[in-house]
């Protein structure tokens, strides 16, 4: 089909009209986002409003719901934000001399994200009714699931249990050390206690030098 130069030029501009109008929404999301988390580490999530978060973010109402269900929804968001942390910026930068190592830098630097969150914040998503804690496939498993078997495959990490039961037993022992932290209203340094109770249990799979 023959695009004489005219027609070929108004496609360009829609194009870009759609590309800037993809961009600004965006940029509207997030800086919702944003706003809602800053808002929700100040004040609790139950003490601030969809109209608070709003007025906050410069948008009306009907464009938060535009980007969010809910305020709940906001907690989707968070998830993601934290497993794309993990793919660019956690992933390359384990520290470790074996795979045992790596897992306990890997949970530093879960401690390190739970406690950028504020306390307030984590302990509204430490709630039974959060099932995202348990869904399948999200990076942050997939790299330990990585590391684990990499340590399997270098007889660094026992063969006797599968390793997405070692993923799923490590991260259970996670959020139940946060969940005390924030029983204890965050009194004590999450990233040093929970490195330190990963040191602890993974001389259960550690193999025997």
């Amino acid at each position: 089909m023959y695009i004489n130069k005219k027609t070929a030029g108004v496609f360009d501009m829609l194009n870009k009209k759609m590309t800037n109008r993809q961009s600004q929404a965006i940029k509207t999301k997030n800086k919702i986002y944003k706003v809602s988390i800053d808002l929700m580490k100040k004040h609790g999530f139950d003490n601030v409003t969809i109209q608070d978060i709003s007025k906050k973010a410069g948008v009306s109402v009907g464009a938060f719901y535009h980007y969010f269900a809910s305020k709940s929804d906001i907690f989707n968001e968070i998830y993601k934000q934290g497993d794309e942390y993990f793919q660019t910026h956690v992933a390359s930068n384990l520290k470790g001399d074996n795979s045992i190592d790596k897992i306990i830098d890997f949970f530093a630097y879960y401690a390190k994200f739970n406690m950028s969150n504020g306390i307030g914040f984590v302990k509204q998503l430490y709630s039974t009714q959060n099932k995202l804690f348990i869904k399948k496939g999200r990076f942050m498993q997939t790299l330990l699931h990585e590391i684990i078997q990499e340590g399997q495959q270098k007889e660094e990490i026992t063969n006797e249990f599968n390793y997405e039961k070692i993923t799923d037993f490590l991260f259970m022992l996670a959020r139940g050390v946060i969940f005390d932290w924030c029983l204890h209203d965050g009194e004590y340094n999450l990233e040093e206690t929970l490195s330190d109770s990963m040191k602890s249990i993974l001389k259960i799979y550690q193999t025997k030098i």
